[in-house]
């Protein structure tokens, strides 16, 4: 058998397993997109609802906005009031609806913000807002993320930067290759992030926080790769859909508390062997993202054009499954169980399954990825979790 019949081969099992790895992996509660899209939008409406009858706001006051900018700053609002009605703290809540509804009033007077106007197709992807980091609203949404993006306890600086002709053709390609990998998972993906915003820090390379919901934050200096660019965009809208999936689905227990929380170990970190300890809310997005992660470089291998972009994909691959590997064996046993609520099981159980079909590939030279399961710490470009 000539080598170029092995390697038809093993690309065409690799986009066999890809592509029922993907239809697994895009339904269900935790799979389907679009209804759990759809339903976290419509808690939002419920939430919107009672915050406007307890703090005696006027009706529809904090409807579902057009504007992607000010569905994400509704949403927050929406987040932080309904913590301090619930605490007992109407005053505090109060407060930030109205801080919001003034910002919404500047917002919309701006034509900048009205040109992002979602146009409410069934497909979208995630593109850069008009006026960047540059733009006033830019620079907020920038802060909210530079005052989460906190690296062994020290916060990163961050860069607001301009988005050239270059960035943007490498956003467009990385989309396509991300798009070509994954078919379905991609574009579900992508329809649920509204805009990328961009920035330059030395780490991390990528980010996602929940005060900016349907936003995704990725650094300049990501855009030099394609492949390394489509993994972070995939990424990072994979943090958005299990934000989602959190709201509608009892992943941890009632009473949890992060900084509280059980650890896992994780020793690999930013390329080191630095050892972390994450927390089960964390190891949750840890593993959901790597799982997934895995299946992307499993499509890219199948539609790999050269042999060296097969060997990457193939690299990538085993990093990115063992990373995975790992946090499903620390999920078996130990007291970071305790921390899950109902759904939490489902949800370990449903990525497991996925994870061990992918385990079973064989890769080029001969072996199976599941015999990998130690090859978690090799340095890598692309940011850590």
């Amino acid at each position: 058998m000539s080598s170029q019949t092995v390697q038809v081969a093993w690309r065409e099992r690799a986009a066999e397993l890809a592509a029922s790895t993907e239809e697994y992996l895009t339904k269900g509660i935790f799979g389907d997109a679009a209804n759990i899209s759809d339903t976290v939008a419509s808690y939002y409406r419920g939430a919107a609802w009672a915050c406007e009858q307890a703090c005696g706001l006027d009706p529809d006051s904090l409807r579902e906005e057009t504007i992607p900018q000010l569905e994400s700053l509704r949403r927050f609002a929406l987040d932080e009031a309904l913590h301090h009605l619930m605490a007992e703290e109407p005053d505090q809540a109060r407060g930030v609806l109205s801080g919001h509804l003034a910002l919404r009033t500047r917002a919309i007077a701006d034509p900048l913000v009205v040109r992002d106007t979602y146009s409410g197709s069934s497909y979208s992807e995630p593109t850069f807002p008009h006026g960047g980091t540059e733009h006033w609203l830019g620079r907020l949404f920038l802060k909210r993320f530079s005052d989460t993006a906190i690296i062994n306890g020290k916060t990163v600086e961050i860069t607001p930067r301009l988005v050239t002709d270059r960035i943007a053709a490498a956003r467009t390609r990385a989309i396509a290759l991300a798009q070509r990998s994954l078919p379905q998972l991609a574009r579900e993906l992508f329809s649920s992030v509204h805009h990328v915003v961009l920035y330059r820090a030395a780490q991390p390379y990528s980010g996602y926080t929940i005060s900016a919901p349907l936003f995704v934050f990725v650094a300049e200096q990501t855009f030099e790769r394609d492949e390394v660019a489509a993994e972070l965009l995939i990424h990072e809208c994979l943090h958005q859909k299990l934000s989602d999936i959190s709201v509608i689905r009892s992943l941890l227990r009632p009473d949890y508390v992060d900084s509280e929380s059980a650890t896992i170990a994780v020793p690999w970190s930013f390329g080191s062997d630095r050892i972390r300890r994450f927390s089960a809310d964390r190891s949750f997005a840890a593993f959901h993202v790597y799982a997934h992660q895995s299946l992307l470089y499993l499509g890219m291998l199948a539609t790999s054009n050269s042999d060296s972009d097969a060997t990457l994909a193939a690299d990538n691959l085993i990093l990115s499954w063992a990373r995975a590997a790992h946090f499903d064996r620390e999920f078996s046993t130990g007291p970071i169980r305790d921390e899950w609520g109902p759904d939490g099981y489902r949800f370990v159980e449903w990525l497991s399954h996925a994870l061990c079909e992918i385990g079973k590939f064989r890769l080029p030279d001969g072996t199976t990825l599941s015999s990998h399961a130690d090859a978690f710490a090799r340095p890598k470009t692309a940011a850590d979790i």
